[in-house]
């Protein structure tokens, strides 16, 4: 038997009649309606992003003598059930977003409302279109890029600043915002030696961590504050961590182990980073010249700093996307 409840996984796609139903749990439990509630408004979104994806390839069956009314209904029943399933698999991750901030105005516990946190890493991981080396609009930007824009907002946690950034904190940061925060004082004294502009800085370390969600750890489970995933050689005495890496050889992708450089505090990260560009020929042309903040990534990737072919693209999405900006609009009016 079919039953109609509030996120039950057998349900015919999104029945909107279901916020009756809501509505009365909303009365009795507001914690678990206020998580129906967004995901259903999740699956709005869902049902609306498969409906633009559709119109924009109907231009393509013009023609074709399988494409009928018939055949649209039934493809139209089949991506709103697929929208259905999305949502009560977890969705995209907005649900959570949406939760988070509709929590903290009603005054609800955040954490014991969210199912589960939406971490961004995956979406920074994806290729991206071709990028010139010259500004684009916001609305040239892709899917992927318009998702991390996306990410919820918080305040900054207290024990986070600068100061007391040690291996010996569980250091960790419960949104973009928090990270930036934390990071773009140490980018800042950094960029007055690169001739760059500390914004391009902060996002690289955004890319190589996932937004300080990815940073290695030692041995004993510690931080090793290497936010730029600069590998250990023969030329490094210090410690090290190793973990696998992705690396491209001949445009292919391969998992490799590694070893990479452990630093004591972030600090020290910052100060190696600095070194490690300023004292290696290859980046020579890149240091000893003013380079534009969106042209960082692209200059670093050409000298070899990445295997990605992607790797400047990705940290010039980053410097675009709504979060990025945000944030460091309102660190500098801070200052």
């Amino acid at each position: 038997m079919m039953t109609n409840g509030p996120g039950n996984q057998s349900e015919l796609y999104l029945d909107f009649s279901q916020f009756n139903e809501l509505r009365k749990m909303s009365r009795d439990d507001k914690t678990q309606a206020l998580r129906e509630t967004a995901k259903q408004m999740e699956g709005v979104f869902l049902d609306m992003m498969m409906q633009s994806m559709r119109n924009a390839n109907a231009a393509f069956g013009e023609g074709n003598m399988t494409e009928s009314k018939d055949a649209q209904y039934y493809q139209s029943m089949y991506d709103k059930q697929l929208v259905n399933d999305i949502s009560n698999r977890g969705g995209l991750g907005l649900a959570d977003i949406i939760v988070r901030q509709l929590s903290r105005q009603n005054g609800l516990d955040a954490d014991n409302v969210v199912e589960r946190s939406y971490d961004i890493s995956g979406y920074l991981n994806a290729r991206v279109p071709s990028r010139q080396k010259t500004d684009q609009s916001a609305s040239q930007m892709d899917s992927d890029s318009m998702v991390h824009q996306a990410a919820h907002t918080s305040t900054a946690q207290p024990g986070l600043n600068s100061g007391n950034l040690s291996s010996s904190a569980k250091i960790s940061w419960e949104s973009p915002e928090q990270f930036i925060e934390a990071i773009l004082p140490f980018a800042e004294k950094a960029s007055r030696s690169l001739s760059v502009e500390p914004e391009a800085i902060v996002a690289q370390a955004i890319l190589e961590t996932g937004w300080g969600k990815h940073v290695m750890q030692d041995g004993q489970g510690e931080s090793s504050f290497n936010f730029f995933g600069i590998k250990a050689d023969s030329r490094w005495a210090g410690e090290v961590t190793s973990k696998n890496t992705l690396e491209y050889r001949n445009g292919i992708a391969a998992k490799e182990r590694a070893a990479f450089r452990s630093y004591s505090t972030l600090d020290q990260a910052f100060e190696d980073y600095v070194a490690f560009l300023k004292n290696n020929s290859r980046y020579e042309d890149v240091v000893s010249k003013k380079t534009d903040a969106k042209q960082w990534g692209f200059e670093l990737q050409q000298s070899g700093y990445a295997t990605d072919p992607n790797y400047g693209n990705k940290i010039a999405t980053i410097m675009d996307s709504d979060v990025f900006q945000s944030t460091i609009e309102r660190l500098r009016k801070q200052i």
